[in-house]
């Protein structure tokens, strides 16, 4: 099954070159489309992303003006293949984990009911370059936890479920989970290790104040989605409807 997987990426060259690479070095037999979003980048990320599509054939770009997380994700949409029939996200920072789509892309090709995977990240603060994994002696936590990288989403669900809020500049994904998971979707929860995520103090997420009000904007919104209309019920893998661990 054609799963493209959206990259966006905002002048981060030399750790968009190892998600990248993350994705790459499977050598699964899954059909992946990998796309970047270049968000209106101002160094050398434009170039680096030039040679990365000439590098490999499944590597593919799409450039925007700059305009924040929500909309160059929704770019990605945007310019989804014909042939798309699963979609992810790989944020540019981040790193996937070998064995990811095997283990978990055969559940949507013979589950044709089940429109959502969703399993575990390991958030560690150091990834090797050259391994590809953290670090020897890194702090490492497995966790489930809110995560677009976390899921595999049927193209059919994405269509439903429409664009990403892009008057959120930090939880849109936790959001467009919500709604996700508001709505009925059949999903499966499994043990999958997904994602590599890299706390680091460029993180979004490390903005703590910011992240606080948006956290709180997406579960207002959720809560007045619910409240208009009661036949709408959260329905989700076990993530914790709460801060993100790493500002406990």
């Amino acid at each position: 099954m054609k799963t493209t997987v959206i990259i966006p990426v905002y002048n981060r060259p030399n750790t968009l070159v190892l998600a990248v690479r993350s994705l790459i070095q499977h050598n699964e037999p899954v059909e992946l489309d990998i796309l970047i979003v270049d968000d209106g980048s101002t160094d050398e990320t434009p170039q680096v992303i030039a040679k990365l599509v000439d590098a490999y054939p499944n590597v593919r770009s799409v450039w925007r003006d700059n305009g924040g997380v929500s909309k160059a994700r929704n770019t990605g949409l945007d310019n989804l293949l014909d042939s798309t029939q699963i979609v992810t996200f790989l944020d540019s920072d981040d790193m996937m984990v070998p064995g990811r789509f095997i283990a978990d892309v055969p559940i949507l090709a013979n589950q044709p009911d089940i429109d959502v995977t969703y399993g575990n990240m390991i958030a560690t603060n150091g990834l090797d370059p050259d391994t590809l994994a953290p670090i020897k002696d890194a702090a490492q936590q497995e966790i489930t936890s809110i995560h677009l990288s976390c899921g595999l989403f049927r193209r059919r669900l994405i269509e439903r479920i429409g664009y990403f809020d892009e008057t959120l500049p930090q939880a849109e994904d936790t959001d467009y989970l919500l709604r996700i998971f508001e709505s009925g979707t059949r999903f499966v929860q499994t043990t999958t290790v997904c994602h590599y995520y890299l706390r680091h103090s460029g993180s979004m997420t490390r903005k703590t104040n910011e992240t606080r009000k948006c956290f709180a904007r997406a579960l207002m919104k959720s809560l007045q989605r619910r409240k208009a209309d009661p036949t709408l019920k959260i329905r989700k893998p076990d993530f914790d409807i709460l801060l993100p661990r790493e500002l406990r």
